[in-house]
C-alpha cells in the first residue's frame, strides 16, 4: 500500500503564484490614487476657504458703501456736491460720529463721486434734476470690492 494522494490537502502547500509579484505594484498604484484624491480634496477645501473670505470682504465692502451712501442721503442738498472726491483710505473708515471703525472694516476704503444728473420720467413726462451719488469700496491693492449709487433729486425740481 502506498500513500494515497487523493486525501492530501493542497491548501497548505506552497505553490509559486503568478500574482505574487503584482502585490507591490498594486499597493503603489493604490497609494498613488489615494494621494491624488487627498490632494484634490485639499485643493477644494482651500479654494472654498478663499471663496468664503472673498465673499466676506464683498459683504463688508457693500455694507460700508451703503452706510456712507445712507449718510450722504441725509445731507442738506446744498452740501452734497462738497462730498465729491471724498476718500477714506484703507483702515481709516469712520462712523458718522467720527470714530474709526475697526474689525473687518480695516481692510477696505471708500470714495465718493457725485455727478449732476437730469432724469426723465417717461410715464409722467417730467424732468427731474438731481445728483447721482456713487460710493465705491476698495481693497488695499486698489481692487474695487463694491459700488452703490443713488439718485438724489433736487428738492425744488
Amino acid at each position: 500500500m502506498g500513500f494515497d494522494f487523493r486525501y492530501m490537502d493542497y491548501r497548505h502547500t506552497k505553490q509559486p503564484s503568478a500574482k505574487r509579484g503584482f502585490a507591490l505594484l498594486e499597493v503603489m498604484i493604490a497609494v498613488g490614487i489615494l494621494t491624488f484624491a487627498v490632494m484634490a480634496i485639499s485643493s477644494a477645501i482651500v479654494a472654498g476657504q478663499q471663496q468664503s473670505l472673498n465673499a466676506r470682504s464683498t459683504i463688508v465692502a457693500s455694507v460700508a458703501a451703503e452706510s456712507l451712501l445712507s449718510q450722504l442721503s441725509q445731507e442738506p442738498w446744498e452740501t452734497i456736491d462738497s462730498w465729491h472726491g471724498y476718500t477714506e483710505e484703507v483702515g481709516t473708515i469712520v462712523d458718522p460720529t467720527g470714530v474709526i471703525v475697526g474689525g473687518d472694516w480695516n481692510s477696505i476704503g471708500r470714495r465718493v463721486s457725485i455727478i449732476e444728473t437730469d432724469m426723465f420720467i417717461e410715464p409722467l413726462q417730467v424732468f427731474i434734476i438731481g445728483r447721482t451719488v456713487t460710493v465705491t469700496s476698495f481693497a488695499e491693492d486698489g481692487r474695487e470690492l463694491a459700488s452703490v449709487n443713488r439718485f438724489i433729486p433736487e428738492p425744488q425740481s
